[in-house]
């Protein structure tokens, strides 16, 4: 991805209030009354998003409108690999505590 402002592609405020309310975890039938759209207009602006930005699911939209939004901090905080480190496999993050005890039977 380019750094170079003028490759930035910028979401209408059509598009922003779509990926505030996809992201909020609105149904396409809820949105279409929010907006006072047809739900056929959604999912037209739902395919337009995921053209536009390559996305292949909603949620993509969800995620990437949460990272835009959220503070610069958190976004550098998310950045830093050294915070999730590659060695910790997901089962062993998610092994119970050998230790924790247990009612006897």
């Amino acid at each position: 991805m380019s750094s170079d402002p003028k490759d930035l592609i910028l979401p209408t405020p059509r598009e922003r209030e779509l990926m505030t309310l996809i992201a909020r975890g609105m149904q396409n039938k809820n949105i279409a009354y929010e907006l006072n759209i047809s739900e056929n207009t959604v999912r037209a602006h739902i395919g337009n998003i995921m053209r536009k930005y390559r996305f292949q699911n909603r949620t993509q939209i969800a995620i990437a409108f949460a990272l835009h939004t959220a503070p610069s901090s958190l976004r550098r905080d998310l950045a830093k690999t050294e915070l999730y480190p590659a060695a910790t496999k997901p089962a062993q993050a998610l092994a119970p505590n050998p230790r924790t005890q247990t009612a006897p039977d």
